[in-house]
């Protein structure tokens, strides 16, 4: 009886462990690249910024205190750790009120970091395209910028429309 319940225990044990990424698979898993606006990314481009295989289908948002609407993308928890990221298009307006924060060099014509509500934004500008990349759990200045540099050069090439 002892040993059964060791067992039991130890299965029980391993099996609420979590791990990097599930294998779940959410509706749309197939996809490598998303309609409308959270087409700004490829799938893989995604998930290599955030470290983690997507949970669910992006979702477009709206978020008005940015000036701009975008995409949030959710990978798995695991470690204590949400792994989720933003990409928002934001106004002229909204990209001037971040330029006393730190700058960035080689990411557009020009770009500056700093620390959101919920993830560390880096906020980048080329020609006149703006966007700003938020990936959480961490900061992860090389993933954001070369997101940002990806992105903006869609929007100049019009390959990425808003």
């Amino acid at each position: 009886m002892k040993k059964y319940f060791i067992c039991l225990l130890a299965l029980a044990m391993v099996s609420c462990g979590q791990k990097k990424n599930t294998g779940q698979n959410f509706p749309g898993i197939e996809l490598t690249t998303f309609e409308g606006i959270c087409g700004c990314v490829t799938k893989a481009e995604i998930e290599e910024a955030l470290e983690s295989k997507l949970s669910e289908i992006p979702v477009e948002i709206n978020e008005e205190y940015l000036g701009g609407r975008g995409c949030s993308y959710l990978g798995y928890k695991f470690d204590g750790e949400v792994h989720f990221g933003y990409i928002i298009f934001p106004s002229a307006e909204e990209f001037d009120k971040v330029r006393s924060a730190k700058k960035v060099e080689d990411v557009g014509d020009e770009a500056y970091v700093l620390n959101g509500p919920d993830a560390q934004q880096l906020w980048a500008r080329l020609d006149d395209y703006y966007v700003m990349i938020a990936i959480g759990d961490a900061p992860r200045p090389t993933q954001s910028a070369k997101l940002a540099n990806a992105v903006l050069e869609g929007l100049k090439s019009n390959r990425i429309e808003l």
